[in-house]
């Protein structure tokens, strides 16, 4: 895989919102947000943009069919139905944030010296512990999922995930993005019309 495509996977992991396993999926943290001036019981439709931000620049049209479809589940699960003139546009956004992770570690060593003259020996051993930092470099990927009124103009919900990127979740992206938009999908009140 080329270093450009790895870090536009890495980017989109979504997983994209999240972790893949149990254990992996607690470092996601998602939020999600509704207008106060939203009219939720007038949405019966919904489409996506056309590109969805995620498909843009060097991004792959792979992460917009996979979130497209994730998306699509989590919507006509509520009785959202996709049309041509819908009245929710989707859209799904990712930014890549390089961040320092600082680790702080503490490290025995023992001592020793041998003392004494020509006729003396023996020796003083003595333990102590170190301490240090290391600095690690990180990327954490932030997804974005906006349902836009479309007569409005106007964001009527959002999701945003947030998790530090790996190589595991870019070799399991569909599962990745999955999990990532289940996660952010949990946190819609919402049915069709209601």
């Amino acid at each position: 895989m080329n270093t450009m495509l790895l870090k536009s996977v890495r980017v989109f992991l979504f997983a994209t919102l999240m972790p893949l396993l149990a254990a992996c999926s607690s470092g996601m943290q998602v939020r999600g947000d509704s207008s106060p001036y939203a009219n939720f019981s007038n949405y019966r439709t919904y489409g996506f943009f056309k590109p969805m931000g995620i498909e843009a620049g060097y991004n792959s049209p792979v992460f917009g069919e996979l979130f497209s479809a994730a998306i699509s589940r989590e919507m006509e699960s509520r009785g959202y139905q996709i049309s041509n003139n819908p009245d929710l546009i989707i859209n799904v956004t990712a930014r890549l944030d390089d961040k320092v992770k600082m680790t702080t570690y503490t490290a025995p060593y023992m001592s020793g010296a041998y003392y004494g003259g020509p006729y003396r020996g023996g020796s003083a051993v003595g333990a102590g512990v170190a301490v240090g930092s290391r600095a690690t470099m990180t990327e954490n990927v932030s997804v974005f999922i906006d349902l836009v009124d479309r007569e409005g103009q106007s964001i009527s919900w959002q999701a945003v995930a947030e998790f530090e990127a790996s190589d595991d979740k870019a070799q399991h992206l569909q599962q990745t993005i999955d999990q990532t938009v289940s996660k952010a999908f949990a946190l819609y009140p919402h049915k069709a019309g209601q």
